[in-house]
């Protein structure tokens, strides 16, 4: 890769081939209605289908991986703390201890999943992870780069604030851990920004 200058990436032309499948009537019908609705060509579509399956859905069995609804961790999480209130249990000593614990699991399996997928485990191959992860969500990521070597992190979601104190947890262990680098991480209820020198 090539830059332009301190944000602009040239990336190397990719590499393509012709290959012919043969797919039931039905399947192509329901593919090119949603191509249309969303204004791509059928090709492009059945390109993003197979990267994610690539990049994610071949790995997703094999993780212990299923799908639950974006909202299904902090709600989890935001009612057991509503329930638990409700009946007189104070549960501020224990939220730091929560959201850490749950990290540093995370920061476990991330790993495994890490090595799986990509065959390594540095820096770059966990942000990469992470950056599928959050696509196949529907979160959406930003990774910026500053005068060459400050690079920030950009994560919006819907998921609330026991969500972005997860994350900001989480991104620390990963920054610290594996490249020994202390971020400096900012999170409202909806965002999390990571900016760190590499």
């Amino acid at each position: 890769m090539s830059k332009l200058n301190n944000n602009t990436v040239l990336r190397p032309h990719k590499k393509s081939r012709s290959i012919t499948f043969r797919l039931d009537a039905s399947i192509v019908d329901e593919l090119q209605r949603d191509a249309n609705q969303n204004e791509i060509s059928l090709n492009v579509l059945i390109n993003k289908i197979l990267k994610k399956y690539v990049e994610w859905g071949r790995f997703e069995q094999k993780l212990g991986m299923m799908p639950v609804p974006k909202n299904f961790f902090s709600s989890l999480i935001q009612e057991t703390i509503r329930l638990s209130e409700s009946n007189g249990i104070s549960v501020d000593p224990y939220k730091e201890k929560l959201i850490k614990y749950s990290a540093e699991a995370a920061f476990y399996h991330l790993k495994e999943s890490v090595i799986l997928m990509k065959k390594k485990f540095d820096l770059w191959s966990v942000l990469a992870v992470l950056h599928e992860y959050m696509n196949v969500s529907g979160i959406t990521s930003d990774h910026r780069i500053e005068a060459g070597k400050k690079h920030i992190f950009v994560i919006q979601h819907e998921l609330g604030e026991y969500w972005s104190l997860f994350a900001k947890e989480l991104l620390n262990l990963i920054f610290y851990n594996i490249a020994n680098l202390r971020a400096e991480i900012q999170i409202t209820q909806k965002s999390i920004i990571a900016e760190v020198i590499i």
